[in-house]
């Protein structure tokens, strides 16, 4: 009977830990094991022939995911700098709101709420080259029309201007969390003193704040890193790979060219790259204490 309330605790959390087995840790390892040996659609059913690395070579050797590689720095350096400075702004008027702010919050909310595949299909209609509305309006005051998604000088700007929209709104919401979380009596005793709201907001709002603002940006970072879901939609990647991050590079090489395990490596490549985000967000949080 001891025996058995002591491993009780245990026995409740099996049902979670069967899942995590399950559903990530073993095809974490399945992944592993696909990446070291040559497994193609048409070698899937015959023996795999182990290749150690060389899977891990390919991909690093390979010009499209130098070029991928490329376009998500742009992507995510992108999308992060946008979500976060609009968010921070909208956050920061919201918080000088005293009516309806919890209405205009609901409204900003929107885009989160939405499905990115609506989000996605929504914008690849309006960044359309032939019927798209930006096209439009750029013709009716007298502008060329661009090739949003067709041009590789272009069509990264346009999966970044959709993933802002799409990912601004956790910013907002996160950010004016963490101004709701500052006690208000400080700005008036800074007021006291002299200080103008500007000076406030640099001095006071932002190192306040700053546990907020870390966690956001690393959050939006990592979200950046994996997020295909526009870029699969709005582009597929074209052209010529000039829209394809290391997440839609990794979707292509295992689904489109039917290379499973070039697609499994590149997968444990990018989830490398989210460690070494986390650990640069584990080492703000203790440079902060």
């Amino acid at each position: 009977m001891q025996l058995t309330t002591k491993y009780e605790p245990y026995f409740f959390l099996l049902p979670a830990i069967s899942i995590l087995i399950v559903f990530l840790l073993f095809p974490f390892m399945w992944n592993i094991y696909i990446s070291l040996h040559d497994v193609t659609v048409t070698t899937i059913l015959k023996e795999w022939r182990f290749v150690s690395l060389d899977n891990f070579k390919q991909v690093l050797n390979d010009p499209n995911f130098h070029i991928s590689v490329k376009i998500s720095l742009i992507f995510v350096g992108g999308s992060v700098a946008f979500q976060f400075f609009i968010g921070l702004l909208i956050s920061s008027l919201l918080n000088q709101i005293s009516r309806g702010k919890q209405i205009l919050i609901a409204i900003f909310m929107i885009p989160w709420i939405t499905s990115g595949l609506i989000a996605a299909f929504s914008f690849k209609f309006i960044f359309d080259n032939s019927f798209g509305i930006i096209n439009y309006l750029l013709g009716y005051f007298g502008f060329s029309a661009i090739a949003w998604l067709s041009d590789p000088n272009t069509v990264v700007w346009s999966i970044i201007i959709a993933n802002v929209w799409y990912g601004t709104p956790f910013t907002i919401l996160f950010l004016t969390a963490g101004l709701l979380s500052v006690n208000q009596s400080i700005y008036e005793s800074a007021k006291v003193d002299g200080a103008t709201k500007i000076m406030s907001f640099f001095y006071l709002t932002l190192p306040l704040i700053k546990p907020f603002i870390i966690i956001d940006v690393i959050l939006i970072t990592i979200w950046s890193i994996n997020f295909f879901e526009i870029p699969l939609i709005m582009t597929g990647g074209n052209p010529l790979f000039a829209s394809t991050p290391a997440s839609l590079y990794m979707y292509r090489q295992a689904f489109e060219f039917g290379l499973l395990s070039k697609g499994s490596a590149s997968g444990i490549i990018l989830l490398l790259i989210n460690v070494v985000v986390a650990f640069i967000y584990i080492s703000a949080l203790r440079q902060r204490r």
